[in-house]
């Protein structure tokens, strides 16, 4: 018995030690993130419409992870950015058609994502009455606040002018399957209308296998379209699901699917 007191008192201070290693690396919480993994999460959140509210997470609290591990994320600073310019354009639809429980909907979601958003006293100011002015689109909208069963935007903020007939005419190139679209350039007034992943599915019928292939994000490299971007409009054909023109706008090499709500007619 003695020696065991013996061993038990020279040895209890290093025993202390391992057994304080051994506790901390077995209940230690994990501190590391995949960001890039993290941030292709958020965006099929975002394409899906989770953006604040949805089964198995929302790209507002996804985003809101990533930038808790890297504060400067820029991917995810946009991320943001995007879910706010997206409960905008909501929000201005909506009042244009008297919707006041949307705008009501779209703000509170809004206030979640940005309370600080330069756009909500421009939007509460504003009166909810059913007024369409003569160069935005009249289409009812008659979805409500998205949510995990829906793919892509629904509503959207003042829209372009409607396409004019032009005296060009039209080539192969620029005809779609749903619709003949004239040859007239766009740009681009808000990126939140990028269906940047629409290549992926069987929801448009594209006019050739080239133009699918670099329709969308996996295909545009180190590029990608932001505001104020200016292309030709080579196709308009509809969105599978809901009532909304869908412009491939080419820039440069790369074609780029937007909703016409985003994209504002350049005039000849």
């Amino acid at each position: 018995m003695s020696l065991l007191k013996t061993i038990m008192y020279y040895f209890s201070p290093y025993l202390s030690v391992v057994f304080a290693i051994a506790f901390t690396t077995a209940y230690a919480t994990p501190t590391t993130l995949d960001v890039s993994k993290r941030l292709r999460e958020c965006e099929k959140h975002f394409q899906a419409n989770r953006l604040t509210s949805g089964k198995g997470g929302t790209a507002l609290d996804c985003y809101q992870e990533v930038l808790k591990a890297e504060p400067t994320n820029a991917e995810a600073l946009a991320g943001l950015e995007k879910i706010e310019a997206r409960y905008v354009t909501w929000a201005k639809r909506a009042l244009e058609q008297g919707q006041k429980n949307k705008v009501e909907g779209y703000l509170a979601n809004l206030r979640k994502v940005n309370p600080d958003s330069s756009a909500l006293a421009e939007l509460e100011g504003r009166p909810s009455t059913p007024t369409v002015a003569p160069a935005q689109s009249d289409k009812p909208v008659s979805s409500s606040v998205p949510t995990e069963s829906v793919d892509s935007s629904t509503s959207s903020e003042e829209a372009a002018s409607p396409p004019q007939p032009t005296e060009e005419p039209v080539s192969e190139e620029t005809v779609s399957k749903e619709e003949a679209a004239q040859k007239k350039e766009g740009q681009i007034t808000d990126v939140g209308q990028v269906y940047e992943l629409i290549n992926t599915t069987e929801c448009l019928t594209w006019i050739n296998e080239q133009m699918k292939e670099q329709g969308g994000k996996n295909g545009w490299a180190d590029f990608y379209p932001k505001k104020g971007d200016t292309g030709v409009i080579v196709a308009e054909m509809k969105h599978c699901h809901f009532d909304d023109t869908i412009y491939i706008l080419k820039i440069d090499q790369y074609y780029v699917p937007m909703s016409s709500v985003g994209v504002q007619i350049v005039e000849p």
